[in-house]
């Protein structure tokens, strides 16, 4: 249990050890913060283990900003331990995950199937008091308004699902690279077992977007990437093909394998050349999905003659345009049958000391997930 403590004039604000940004491209300091109760429609979740993004390393590194100090993170596992009033989905003790996208279940994007626009996230997220303090009574910054390396978080209830006993280390990556992968693949790319895909980053996202797409029963699946561990893993994991970019002439390799081109392509790099790669891999009528975050102000050039005379379509699919709580329910039970394969995605575990270390790792070639693990919260 998490130790309470009262400023006086306030309300009771929860002493948390948590890695902060003090400046983009510094180290992560571990300092103690102070968090505040959950408030109306709001629950403490005492964290498990969290998952290092890549969105969380552009925030580190400055590529995108935040206002610092800072606390990042946003894939997410643990235990419920409080809940505020209004709260009725959740209840103490719950296991459970958190979306970086919490919904409101009533605007007209969510109750026409698209969660991740809900025009109410920033009206959900809103607070009269700043989630994190310093101890000094200074607002710390929370990303995306969950904040997970730290040893809790509070959060909208529409931001949680309940996922019972499964393991919190691989739990974590389904509130964001496996939601956002899988997601792509059933709802922003609605893969069929007569699509052919390729997949461009073989990363968390990439990995999950190669066992969406066998899980969905695609024809083919072809992998792209740099490093000859990920293809290994892919393959693995459910590619038919393997590719390296730096070896292979990417195109000419997958017009090779399915002539004419894919019906499906996949974008989880982050980079305006892999956006246009996708799209060149099209076959008519053909749709590329572009999910890495780039630097703002990044232009993607087409090809005009492909994208008008070929039916050929290009898209952005905001966290893959999942519906979290509905997805889960079935993404659960393939995680539970082994038809997802959550173990094979997390390639390290890492105590909250060590932090920095994890981020250094990403930058390596066989990185897919580093796992912060919080003991104390996985043993609950």
């Amino acid at each position: 249990m998490i130790a309470r403590h009262v400023e006086e004039d306030t309300m009771p604000r929860i002493p948390v050890c948590a890695a902060v940004l003090t400046a983009a491209g510094q180290s992560l300091r571990i300092e103690t913060l102070l968090l505040d109760e959950p408030r109306t429609g709001e629950v403490l979740v005492r964290t498990a283990a969290a998952g290092l993004c890549h969105s969380d390393l552009h925030y580190l590194t400055g590529v995108l900003d935040i206002p610092t100090p800072a606390v990042l993170g946003h894939e997410v596992a643990g235990v419920v331990e409080s809940v505020g009033d209004g709260v009725r989905r959740v209840k103490a003790g719950d296991r459970v995950v958190v979306t970086i996208t919490p919904s409101c279940g009533q605007c007209a994007s969510c109750v026409s199937g698209y969660a991740t626009r809900c025009e109410r996230v920033s009206e959900l997220r809103k607070r009269s008091e700043p989630l994190l303090t310093d101890t000094a009574g200074n607002a710390v910054t929370s990303l995306g308004a969950i904040g997970a390396f730290a040893e809790a978080v509070v959060v909208p209830e529409s931001a949680l699902a309940v996922v019972g006993d499964l393991d919190p280390i691989g739990a974590c990556l389904l509130g964001c690279c496996i939601s956002t992968g899988v997601g792509a693949v059933m709802h922003g790319a609605a893969v069929s077992p007569a699509d052919t895909v390729a997949v461009i980053g073989c990363g968390g996202v990439g990995m999950a977007i190669i066992q969406g797409a066998r899980i969905s029963g695609a024809s083919r699946i072809i992998a792209l990437d740099v490093s000859p561990g990920k293809l290994e893993l892919a393959r693995v994991l459910g590619a038919s093909d393997v590719l390296n970019p730096t070896v292979d002439n990417a195109r000419d390799a997958v017009l090779s394998i399915v002539p004419g081109g894919v019906t499906r392509s996949f974008e989880a790099v982050g980079r305006p050349e892999t956006a246009e790669l996708a799209f060149s891999l099209l076959a008519p009528g053909g749709v590329a999905t572009v999910l890495g975050l780039m630097p703002p102000g990044s232009r993607i050039g087409l090809d005009a003659v492909a994208l008008i005379e070929g039916d050929r379509r290009i898209q952005g699919a905001y966290m893959g345009s999942n519906r979290f709580l509905a997805d889960l329910g079935p993404l659960l039970e393939h995680c539970r049958r082994g038809s997802f394969d959550l173990d094979a995605m997390v390639t390290s575990v890492i105590d909250l000391e060590r932090i920095n270390e994890g981020f250094a790792a990403m930058r390596g070639p066989s990185s897919i997930r580093t796992v912060v693990s919080f003991a104390e919260g996985i043993a609950a």
